[in-house]
């Protein structure tokens, strides 16, 4: 099945102060990080608040229409702008994802399934899943409800759930880097 690969930059970083997708991780940036990881998938999107906010980005870009409305209006725009029936959504921030990692998630997709969910028991990644286009009505209707959480999507859609540990992996591969304390040990590691 054709996967389209959107990367979330959207957030406005309130935590770490700072644009988290532009910080720098083993000499490149946390954005161009994520796209080397999904740099197998044959479509690239990135989800940003304002384009103009990354002039000279190469990879093609799809902008909120609505400003601070968190991952569902970037899941939105990028199952609108996706020319594959799917599109797995990862945050720009997961500085431990692999592409070997990607791979094995994403192949764990049905073609009956709407929704493609990673989780560790009962904890749920929503910036770490596949969602099929069968979503955007759902998502068009949260939109005008003002409902802001992905997770709600999942209840209303054939979603499988795929556990991070049956695919041999923990979940420090789609850990977030949210603070600047984060952002330090993640460069303390690298050092190591």
């Amino acid at each position: 099945m054709k996967i389209t690969a959107g990367i979330l930059t959207g957030g406005s970083s309130l935590r770490m102060g700072r644009d988290k997708a532009l910080l720098s991780y083993q000499g490149r940036t946390f954005l161009d990080r994520v796209a080397d990881a999904a740099a197998a998938f044959d479509e690239l999107l990135v989800s940003v608040r304002e384009k103009d906010a990354y002039p000279g980005l190469p990879y093609a870009m799809v902008e909120d229409e609505l400003r601070d409305f968190g991952p569902v209006e970037g899941i939105y725009q990028l199952l609108r702008a996706a020319k594959n029936p799917y599109v797995l959504a990862v945050a720009a921030d997961m500085q431990r994802l692999t592409a070997a990692f990607l791979q094995d998630f994403t192949a764990c997709l049905q073609p009956e399934d709407q929704c493609l969910v990673l989780c560790s028991g009962t904890l749920l990644e929503p910036l770490c899943s596949v969602y099929g286009k069968d979503a955007l009505p759902l998502l068009a209707q949260m939109r005008e409800t003002s409902v802001r959480r992905p997770r709600a999507l999942f209840p209303s859609l054939r979603t499988r759930y795929v556990d991070v540990a049956a695919l041999g992996y923990d979940l420090r591969v789609v850990e977030n880097i949210n603070t600047e304390e984060d952002y330090a040990a993640l460069l303390r590691e690298e050092q190591m």
